[in-house]
């Protein structure tokens, strides 16, 4: 009887030594809430960062078209335009859903070799906002601690164009 727990409590304990179990960007939007204020490694691709901007997407063209939509917004003046924008990217199920990284000029530094790339992002999750949604500029889901390339053997897609 003994046997059991203490093989589960050994393993949660195991488990809690090693990094964070490597999460998408998906399984990280699906389940953030639960994650706020803890460590975690996430996969997914990286734009460009620095200033004002540094997020993870998904993929590549979830990425272009964050981009895309915020070049139309950029262009469009009336707020009925805007809304429409954002309804026919939503139709297309490509929702501009991101996580804002944080970080400094230095992170930015480290993180510039990766830019427009597949990248594996260690850090812990905002108290606040796991995706630095709702924030100007540049707000901040992840306050990083360490980035570099997502490998194919870990499941990375091709950097393709």
């Amino acid at each position: 009887m003994i046997r059991g727990p203490a093989l589960l409590a050994a393993t949660a304990m195991l488990g809690s030594c090693g990094e964070p179990q490597l999460l998408t960007v998906d399984r990280y939007l699906a389940q953030c809430e639960a994650l706020r204020g803890g460590q975690v490694r996430v996969a997914g691709y990286l734009g460009n960062c620095s200033g004002y901007d540094c997020a993870l997407y998904a993929d590549k063209a979830r990425a272009r078209a964050y981009f895309d939509y915020f070049a139309g917004l950029a262009r469009t003046t009336r707020i009925e335009d805007k809304a429409a924008h954002k309804a026919a990217l939503d139709r297309l199920g490509i929702a501009p859903r991101s996580i804002g990284i944080g970080g400094d000029q230095a992170f930015d530094r480290r993180a510039a070799p990766f830019q427009n790339s597949y990248v594996v992002l260690t850090g812990v999750v905002a108290k606040d906002s796991c995706t630095g949604e709702g924030s100007l500029d540049r707000g901040w889901g992840i306050d990083p601690s360490h980035i570099r390339a997502w490998t194919s053997s870990e499941g990375a897609p091709a950097n393709t164009n």
